[in-house]
């Protein structure tokens, strides 16, 4: 009965096989074509494809259309929009060619348009301000950032090949965007100006959110000591052109006779240690687990009485926290930090 069937599908020329084969290839053959981002033939594909065409009708303009400041607007406003606004801009364009006109993207922000008609340079300097007028009316209809455009073009000559097409389209693009920007140099200027101001704004923002702590802990700050060591040696360097006053208080945890505690002991004591030490230190000072049952604190901007000061206070804290009298659990050794380079 399958088979049957098959043979129908077959005979009318309709073999859902073949038919999906074709549909795969098709695909294959428009992602190998077309531009990603916007569907139109990419910079290969119109190049082959204008080649093609020029070698049979021997006729017809090229015309470049570049987006001016493209980077700024997506520095201002952001990939997505500068993404939406060159789809926006394929889109409109498609709409505007003929049937056998060719468009393609060929870079970023640049497009490509070959119309092989037999027309005279006055039909391509208005076809220009056509594309140009429409173009920049998208911001009125979008909703997306301003923005201008600019076009070169080209006419076809015998012996002319796409390359050399593109040349003088391409020196005209760059005379057009000097004579724009000498009429506006001014507002260019400004705009330049503020378009920077507002991106290195941005950016200032941005590495303020990725630098700053995100949830601000009460108490000293803690590190892993790799990064304590790393800030140790950054504060070493900044001693050499401040005078600041920082000590290393080094808290050794024992079991009153100087002998290292049992680990079971160690882990609970230690634990309670940490957390007196994060309460008991300023926001500014820092602090890491050095050993098993030692602690290392950074303590800035103080002197070697402050110092013994701030290992008293953690000590008396701990013995309050476990509920027993002073006494010689915690052993404490202060030294001052000195400048990068300077001998101990």
């Amino acid at each position: 009965m399958l088979n049957d069937e098959k043979m129908r599908w077959q005979v009318s020329g309709l073999d859902p096989d073949i038919q999906s084969l074709k549909k795969e290839n098709q695909k294959l053959c428009d992602l190998l074509e077309r531009d990603g981002l916007t569907g139109i033939y990419n910079r290969g594909t119109s190049e082959e494809k204008i080649s093609d065409m020029l070698e049979r009708v021997k006729s017809g303009f090229l015309f470049l259309i570049d987006v001016d400041y493209f980077r700024q607007i997506n520095n201002l406003h952001g990939h997505i929009a500068g993404d939406e606004l060159l789809k926006q801009i394929a889109r409109i364009l498609s709409c505007m060619i003929l049937k056998n006109d060719i468009l393609g993207r060929i870079s970023g922000d640049e497009f490509v348009i070959y119309m092989p008609a037999k027309q005279d340079l006055n039909y391509a300097e208005k076809r220009a301000g056509q594309i140009r007028e429409r173009l920049e009316r998208i911001t009125e209809q979008s909703g997306l950032p301003e923005f201008t455009i600019s076009i070169g073009y080209s006419q076809y000559c015998e012996g002319d090949s796409y390359l050399s097409m593109f040349e003088r389209a391409d020196q005209k693009l760059i005379q057009n965007k000097r004579r724009r920007n000498r009429k506006n140099v001014g507002r260019t200027m400004r705009g330049e100006d503020a378009w920077m101001k507002k991106g290195i704004d941005i950016d200032m923002k941005r590495i303020r959110r990725e630098l700053a702590e995100q949830e601000l802990l009460q108490g000293a700050y803690c590190q892993d000591y790799d990064t304590f060591k790393s800030i140790y040696r950054f504060v070493e360097r900044r001693l050499r052109r401040t005078q600041s006053s920082v000590y290393i208080i080094l808290l050794t945890l024992t079991d009153g006779r100087g002998e290292f505690p049992e680990l079971t002991d160690r882990e609970d004591n230690m634990e309670i240690l940490e957390g007196v030490i994060q309460n008991s230190l300023r926001l500014g000072d820092v602090f890491t687990q050095y050993s098993s049952c030692q602690f290392l604190i950074m303590a800035s901007d103080v002197q070697e009485r402050d110092a013994e000061s701030i290992a008293l206070r953690i000590s008396n804290a701990f013995y309050r926290e476990l509920e027993i009298e002073p006494g010689n659990l915690i052993l404490h050794h202060c030294y001052p930090l000195k400048p990068a380079g300077e001998e101990e």
